[in-house]
């Protein structure tokens, strides 16, 4: 596999959405526990936090080593991700008074920024969370809020570290956050440099190689516990 985008799974319900808007986007994904992050290769082109149904302020949160993707991969937080790095880095997150949850306008985003290219002003986004980014770190800057929340996202300030860290409360990967697809895209092909010619039928022809290579003139039992879901 060439190049591939790693998400970290905290949870989420929207996990496996998100590897979807990606393959979508001819980017291929890959998900892995959180706490089971693999080694940083050429292959990977950039990583996803997920959200997550904890919450950041809890005693138990789930905590990730950021030391070994910060700085190294274009990082992207999303719901639970971003406010793991807000309040990480030294931001201020907060329980909010009521959950959040539902449709939301992005105030007049910087467009300037390669993430909100070509998005339209006071575009429709999809919120589901109950914590809030209310300060974001001193490395960083927001790029955009709404009505009810004063950071909707955030990224790293140039030269801040050697590779982009965004952070986003909303979801772009549902579709009822309307420019949702552009924002991943511009994430995955502008920011971390996807070529996004990736295909389903291309990742069969790369497997049935790779496993042409590893199995060379071996025997290969393969055991099936039984039903297509098993098979697939």
């Amino acid at each position: 596999m060439n190049e591939k985008i790693l998400i970290l799974d905290f949870g989420s319900q929207y996990t496996q959405l998100i590897a979807r808007r990606t393959r979508e986007l001819n980017v291929y994904s890959e998900i892995v526990p959180f706490n089971k992050i693999p080694e940083m290769d050429d292959s990977i082109k950039a990583v996803i936090l997920s959200g997550s149904p904890f919450s950041v302020l809890q005693e138990d949160a789930l905590q990730v080593e950021l030391d070994k993707i910060v700085g190294k991969k274009p990082l992207l937080g999303v719901c639970y991700g971003a406010q793991y790095l807000a309040q990480y880095f030294g931001g201020k997150v907060e329980r909010s008074e009521k959950r959040e949850y539902g449709k939301a306008h992005l105030g007049t985003p910087k467009f300037q920024d390669p993430f909100f290219k070509d998005v339209s002003d006071n575009c429709q986004v999809w919120m589901s969370h109950g914590d809030s980014i209310m300060e974001v770190p001193e490395q960083f800057e927001v790029l955009a809020g709404t009505d009810s929340i004063p950071v909707a996202a955030f990224k790293s300030k140039e030269g801040q570290f050697d590779a982009p860290v965004y952070g986003i409360q909303f979801h772009p990967e549902v579709t009822h956050s309307l420019e949702g697809a552009k924002i991943l895209s511009n994430f995955l092909i502008d920011i971390a440099g996807c070529k996004g010619n990736w295909t389903p039928a291309s990742f069969v022809e790369q497997s049935v190689q790779d496993l042409k290579e590893k199995i060379g003139d071996e025997k290969v039992l393969m055991a099936i516990s039984g039903g297509v879901d098993s098979t697939v």
